[in-house]
């Protein structure tokens, strides 16, 4: 008799175990709130104010621990590269570049937990930054832009970014 309890003890235990790391993704996951197309933009607009004010505090909570940019050069950028660099005050213009997001795409995956955001930023440069190949003569850069994000801690946070500059056709 001791050994069949021992048996049902043991199998009662697996099964416990399996129900348990079966609910703990569903409790991870966001609540349905947070699951929306507007509540991953809402991070989006964050992170690009935290850009435009060197806000180093936001921008720690918004990048995951393993996040990495591909930079619009080709670089891969850690997220303690990217933190370095904000770390530094703003440049101090008459006027932080006027940016919006255009043509934004937000799809979720993996039952929810990721949600993958594409579009395009405009960004209104100010006019002693309207040289180089990345402007236009309008002065305004256009950068298609990919970021992931994954639900964690009870919150979105970006894992990848990805940017290209582009000029827009004429048409």
């Amino acid at each position: 008799m001791a050994s069949f309890n021992i048996k049902c003890a043991k199998s009662h235990a697996v099964v416990f175990a399996a129900v348990a790391f079966w609910a703990v993704p569903a409790m991870a996951r966001p609540p349905a709130g947070e699951r929306t197309a507007a509540a991953v933009m809402s991070v989006e607009h964050q992170w690009l104010t935290a850009l435009q004010r060197h806000d180093v505090t936001t921008l720690a909570r918004v990048l995951g621990r393993e996040f990495i940019d591909s930079g619009f050069q080709g670089d891969a950028i850690t997220r303690a590269q990217f933190l370095g660099y904000f770390a530094h005050p703003a440049p101090h213009s008459a006027q932080p570049p006027q940016q919006s997001f255009q043509d934004t795409k937000v799809r979720f995956v993996a039952d929810g937990d990721v949600a993958i955001v594409t579009g395009i930023v405009i960004t209104r440069l100010a006019p002693a930054s309207k040289t180089g190949a990345s402007s236009s003569p309008d002065g305004l850069r256009h950068s298609r832009f990919t970021d992931v994000f994954v639900w964690r801690d009870g919150r979105w946070q970006a894992v990848t970014g990805q940017e290209t500059h582009f000029t827009p056709r004429a048409g």
